[in-house]
């Protein structure tokens, strides 16, 4: 009888025990001695709410985590969607400023200018060949150009799309002239630099001094900024100069460039 008893679950112990502290408490006794009940029981009532105050103390902090990191997520995603919207302000900001340089590009006889977007460069350090996009008809041997100078010239075309050989490209040479000056010359692409050619070295223009178009040959529109002198250096038993020079324009960061496309005669 004694092991039937002891092998009772403790929670029927418990059960047991609450019953009779209730009915205690509900007893004339119990009324009678209220306090003293209470005093002597609060101890076990504590002892036995505890673990379901633990439960819910851990559910809520369960939950409460849960929440926060719902909340932290969504505020990561929140601070995403800002730095990008903020990036495409900034380069829509940068790609208005770079329009509206464009517009100050000088009007031209027998030229207009029309802007087109840059889609790609080709993988050199120098971005030797770029492929544009305009809303406009693209011919071969259009001069391309930035607000800083020229660039390049159409090399072919499909629809509205067009490859242009960068002023860098060694296949291209570009008559230029040092404006006052009666010097003729060819700059021609180098890699990363530019050469000019047939300087003489009494006439060579000092370091600085900016080349621009000559318009000689008809292919690229005259007055248009080229390249910037770096050095120049004589040459033994020759009465041309070694000169090398760098583009004036920088098209590696523009998104927009402007063609200047030739009107047609009527």
């Amino acid at each position: 009888m004694p092991r039937r008893w002891l092998g009772i679950r403790p929670w029927i112990w418990l059960a047991t025990l609450l019953v009779l502290l209730v009915a205690v408490q509900q007893s004339p006794l119990g009324q009678q001695l209220g306090p003293r009940v209470n005093l002597f029981f609060t101890p076990l009532v504590g002892a036995l709410q505890a673990p379901g105050i633990w439960w819910n103390d851990i559910s809520q902090w369960f939950t409460g985590r849960v929440q926060i990191q719902h909340e932290l997520l969504d505020l990561r995603r929140r601070v995403q969607q800002q730095s990008f919207i903020e990036q495409e302000r900034d380069a829509l900001r940068a790609e208005n400023i770079q329009l509206r340089s464009l517009l100050a590009l000088p009007e031209l006889p027998d030229y207009i200018w029309h802007a087109a977007k840059v889609l790609g460069r080709s993988p050199d350090k120098m971005s030797q060949r770029l492929m544009l996009k305009a809303q406009m008809q693209i011919n071969p041997d259009d001069a391309v150009a930035s607000s800083e100078g020229l660039v390049g010239l159409v090399d072919s075309v499909s629809g509205h799309l067009a490859v242009v050989r960068t002023i860098l490209d060694a296949s291209l040479a570009v008559p230029a002239t040092l404006p006052g000056s009666g010097l003729a010359v060819l700059v021609r692409g180098q890699g990363e630099r530019l050469l000019v050619d047939f300087v003489p070295f009494d006439k060579a223009p000092e370091a600085g001094s900016v080349l621009v178009t000559s318009g000689a040959g008809g292919i690229f529109p005259p007055g248009i900024p080229l390249a910037r002198i770096l050095s120049v250096r004589a040459v033994a038993g020759s009465v041309f100069a070694d000169v090398e020079a760098e583009p004036t324009a920088h098209w590696r960061r523009d998104a927009w460039l402007s063609v200047a496309s030739q009107q047609q005669q009527p």
